[in-house]
């Protein structure tokens, strides 16, 4: 159970030590001063830009995009269309006349238009054109188009030219409503199967192939094939680089489930045969093969490889499938799960592999988790040696010489100081990170202290800008993100190191940690808080029944309850995999790591915080811990967050989570 617990900032050249220069605190108002290129790429020439312009409107404090191009020189940016309506992931024409891109801009009058979600799913958008030298956006399909939602997700989700720049592939339900007349009249639903967290309202990711007109009118395509016609969701094609084959990965097992954070079923890779839409199986394992990648001579295809349905964030092994053999090959290129996988030649890579990732026929890179930090690895494929790159190729590089920077407010304030702290437990070598007050705060040591642990289990802590922990921070407080047992980032034994007994080592981790700042001497030991969301929420829930150490909790989304995380979650086999077990197989362990069997012991005051329509961890978990604190006594509050998923993504939502946590805090000693 990933989560969105810290509102991260991805903002190009801004580092999180202070600067003599800045002089403000961080506040929670500069939410509304959040302003970024996101999605950038480069024109086949490399001399253009292009990238979605993404901010936080103060005047309706909803999130926008759109659509930007940069020319020459970073200092260049200009919006593309006036009044900047909604445009997002844009991508160049391999001849640069055009710049595709997602929107959900309403279609001309009378066409038919792109069937509405609910407010905490993607977006519903669909595929845009625009000329890259000027003039209006036309829409993809004409009138009446065939297909209903683009997916835009980074597991299901691309939008490719094929080499010779005519077609272009999509993944799209079929915008079709599966209700019957009957359940229509009868305003009655039935439940189907779906992918969960973040599709809400879709159907079946399909492939599309739309053939593009030479000089198009009121649209762009032609002729808009459907290359899947089944119930299968397929994510993520990708082009042979002769233009007749398209890679896919797909889950065509009747064991489905949701993949948002989660990863963990029997996806294989397919490839599909343009033009007689024919499918070919080239992957057989047990585990999940996904993110698909052709070869420059289109003689092998790298993919992402897990040798098992294990938790639902394994560790991924890169696998080198050979297409000119006449049945497929797949080779492994070092197993991260074998017996010598602690001692890997270069860290395993994560999902999903770059689009690019191919530098020639025999070397590609991928990005890769390590601990706090984040690397680029460069690996050659036939001898399996990789080394770590600075990012990495001429394209990377142009990239980030084009791109403006982000978050501009960020030059005016003093950040806390972050670094890393490590720490015994358990004859484990524990690793964490450490936000500081800083100096425009005017506290010093020994500090009071959040301890905010991730979601997951198996997320992780990084080194990215972490707009929670700064907001803490500039009120005074140290704040603590441990990655106990169970992290991402550590390998694959480290991730099952927190299995059957989530609740027992990573806390004692976390408790550990603490107890090493204490005699540091870096934080007052009557002064501890903790917050968390997801598994950061259970962490927070089953603390306060553990430990009268804090002086008050705040749990979003939490996890506090494993009967119910099993029987309403969209992912049960995150419950069976940690317990080995279903419920009624395994009654005892679930009631017994469930933090909800422990209210009677709290007396934290806790604040509750859930969305409404949080698929992964279900709001009634939030409500049946705060009515046991409730009928208690203990002093509680319960707030929830309407059209608002797993992750809160509305920035009004995001600011009142982050105006409730600091008083909450200040008001139970602070």
């Amino acid at each position: 159970m990933r989560t969105h617990a810290g509102l991260v900032l991805l903002c190009a050249g801004f580092l999180t030590t202070p600067c003599s220069a800045q002089k403000r605190l961080v506040a929670i108002d500069d939410l509304y001063r959040f302003d970024a290129p996101t999605a950038a790429v480069l024109s086949t020439d490399g001399q253009r830009l292009a990238y979605s312009r993404q901010w936080n409107d103060p005047a309706t404090k909803e999130t926008r995009y759109s659509l930007w191009t940069v020319e020459g020189s970073s200092d260049k940016a200009k919006a593309v269309e006036p009044d900047q309506p909604d445009a997002r992931a844009p991508l160049f024409s391999p001849d640069g006349k055009w710049i595709v891109f997602h929107s959900k801009r309403p279609r001309p009058d009378g066409w038919t238009q792109t069937p509405a979600v609910p407010l905490e799913s993607d977006a519903a958008v669909d595929i845009w054109l625009i000329p890259s030298a000027g003039g209006p956006a036309i829409p993809l399909a004409p009138s009446k188009k065939p297909y209903g939602r683009v997916f835009h997700d980074n597991f299901y989700g691309r939008t490719a030219f094929s080499p010779d720049g005519k077609r272009l592939v999509f993944v799209a339900d079929n915008g079709v409503d599966p209700r019957t007349k009957q359940e229509i009249d009868n305003d009655v639903q039935i439940v189907r199967p779906d992918q969960g967290e973040g599709y809400t309202g879709y159907g079946a990711a399909q492939i599309w192939v739309a053939h593009l007109d030479e000089k198009p009118g009121k649209f762009a395509a032609s002729r808009i094939e459907r290359l899947t016609k089944d119930e299968v969701w397929y994510g993520d094609p990708q082009w042979s680089p002769d233009g007749t084959t398209i890679a896919v990965h797909a889950n065509r097992t009747t064991q489905r489930e949701a993949v948002r954070f989660s990863i963990n079923r029997n996806f294989e890779v397919w490839t599909i045969d343009v033009e007689t839409h024919k499918s070919r199986q080239l992957t057989t394992g047990v585990g999940p093969d996904v993110s698909p990648r052709f070869s420059p001579d289109g003689k092998r295809l790298a993919c992402l490889n897990v040798p098992r349905k294990g938790s639902h964030r394994d560790v991924f092994n890169l696998a080198i499938i050979d297409l000119e053999s006449a049945e497929p090959k797949t080779t492994i290129v070092f197993d991260h799960h074998g017996p010598t996988a602690d001692k890997a030649p270069q860290p395993p890579p994560a999902f999903p592999l770059p689009t690019d990732c191919w530098e020639d026929d025999k070397h590609l890179i991928y990005n890769a988790e390590t601990g706090v930090d984040a690397k680029v690895v460069r690996i050659d494929t036939q001898s399996g040696k990789g080394t770590i790159v600075e990012p990495s190729n001429k394209i990377q590089k142009r990239i980030q010489e084009l791109t403006p920077a982000g978050h501009a407010y960020l030059k005016e304030c003093s950040p806390g100081e972050t670094s890393v702290v490590t720490w015994k437990s358990d004859n484990n070598t524990i690793e964490g990170l450490l936000t500081l007050p800083p100096a425009e705060a005017k506290v010093r040591k020994p500090y009071k202290l959040v301890v905010f642990p991730h979601g997951g289990p198996h997320g992780r802590a990084s080194r990215s800008f972490n707009f929670t922990a700064e907001i803490l921070a500039a009120h005074g407080y140290a704040v603590f993100q441990p990655n106990f047992r169970g992290s991402a980032g550590y390998g694959q034994k480290f991730i099952d190191a927190d299995r059957d007994d989530l609740g027992g080592g990573d806390m004692r981790d976390i408790m550990s940690g603490v107890d090493h700042l204490i005699a540091k001497e870096v934080v007052d030991p009557k002064r501890l808080f903790v917050y968390g969301t997801s598994y950061g929420g259970y962490m927070t829930t089953w603390l306060v029944g553990h430990s009268n150490r804090f002086r008050a909790a705040v749990a979003q989304n939490a996890v506090t309850d494993l009967n119910m995380m099993w029987g309403l979650s969209d992912i049960q086999s995150w419950t069976e995999w940690e317990f080995n077990g279903k419920p009624w197989q395994v009654p005892e362990k679930m009631r017994k790591h469930s933090p909800l069997t422990y209210a009677d012991k709290v007396t934290t005051p806790t604040l509750i915080l859930h969305a409404r329509d949080d698929r992964r961890c279900p709001l009634p978990m939030g409500k049946a811990f705060y009515q046991a604190l409730a009928d208690r006594e203990v002093p509680t509050q319960m707030v929830i967050y309407p059209n608002e998923g797993h992750g809160i993504r509305q920035p009004k939502h995001m600011e009142d989570v982050l105006r409730r946590l600091v008083a909450w805090f200040e008001k139970y000693g602070g």
